[in-house]
């Protein structure tokens, strides 16, 4: 593909991702965010309308006269679903662009019971794509987990992938919870830090994309050794709230003062609780502004299906502008 070609599809589709994200948009808004030029995006959303990937979405009436007509993607044939596996089980998701069609939580046993559980899912919903979320260090079609202190490689999506003619994607499920505050709140860099009783999971975005680094281990801050242990398994050993307060302290100054997010998202689901005061305290001994970029959240579960909908979502625009040979 010629570079001028590249561009083209680069921009077409960063007009698609921003439909997505803000549900609709004028032709001015889609200039004035997107920095192209109005004769270029004119164009590009011209080709777009002949593709039958976005639609007009009408035009309203104002004191003034008519508003600017509003353009919003063609939401046909975006049916993803959206997997979240556990040590011995999956809740699932089947999602359109704005809905939820589907949703249930399933219990396995070994991988083979596994796999034909995500077979029959693919089969009985007839979804365009697979996202599938999982506990551990992601690196393409394989993961790694540490959950008994020890080091287990899991190689059973190699195997759906040749099973099923459908695109499946493996995500890290940190990621994809960090993913679904992306589809919120979009700032150009963020971090996400998740603690629960097994470890720590993190992430670190540029935009809407997930760094994953050399081997895929960026973000892994749970393996960094803390006084002769990993991290994980000070968590895991943790024996108090004084003690876990010393731990996460130890955590957030890390991540501001390495990397300085725009945007620290943070999300606990252990015995210890979140105490707001400790942290600030610590933050502000370095910098007042940490703490005012550090955002704490309950409910992890809808973001999770939210990032898992929208890399599938987008996996699917990408792919039906890549595969057009007119564009």
């Amino acid at each position: 593909m010629n570079a001028l070609k590249e561009t083209k599809k680069k921009h077409l589709l960063a007009i698609l991702k921003y439909l997505y994200l803000h549900n609709s948009s004028t032709m001015n808004e889609l200039v004035g965010n997107l920095q192209l030029s109005q004769p270029s995006i004119r164009n590009m959303v011209r080709i777009l309308q002949e593709k039958q990937l976005i639609q007009e979405v009408g035009n309203d009436l104002s004191s003034g006269g008519r508003c600017p007509t509003r353009f919003a993607l063609n939401e046909k044939n975006y049916l993803i679903l959206c997997l979240y596996i556990q040590v011995d089980k999956i809740i699932y998701q089947v999602r359109s662009f704005s809905e939820i069609k589907k949703e249930d939580i399933l219990f396995y046993q070994g991988e083979e019971e596994l796999k034909k559980i995500i077979r029959q899912l693919v089969d009985k919903n007839e979804v365009h794509c697979c996202q599938i979320a999982v506990e551990g260090i992601v690196y393409e079609d394989e993961y790694v987990t540490d959950h008994q202190n020890i080091l287990k490689k899991h190689h059973w999506v190699k195997d759906i992938k040749k099973e099923i003619d459908l695109p499946i994607q493996l995500q890290n499920d940190v990621k994809m919870i960090h993913q679904g505050c992306y589809f919120t709140y979009q700032q150009d860099t963020t971090y996400y830090l998740y603690i629960n009783e097994v470890g720590i999971g993190s992430s670190y975005f540029y935009k809407d994309e997930p760094l994953y680094g050399n081997t895929g281990i960026m973000g892994e801050i749970g393996l960094i050794s803390f006084k002769g242990k990993t991290i994980n398994q000070r968590i895991r050993e943790c024996q108090s709230q004084d003690e876990f307060n010393e731990l996460l302290g130890l955590l957030v100054s890390m991540i501001f003062t390495m990397l300085d997010p725009t945007r620290l998202e943070l999300s606990l689901d252990l015995k210890w609780n979140y105490e707001e005061k400790i942290i600030k305290n610590i933050l502000n001994k370095i910098d007042k502004n940490c703490f005012k970029n550090l955002y704490f959240h309950k409910d992890i579960s809808s973001m999770l299906f939210e990032g898992l909908a929208y890399r599938g979502i987008v996996y699917l625009l990408k792919e039906r502008i890549e595969r057009d040979e007119k564009i």
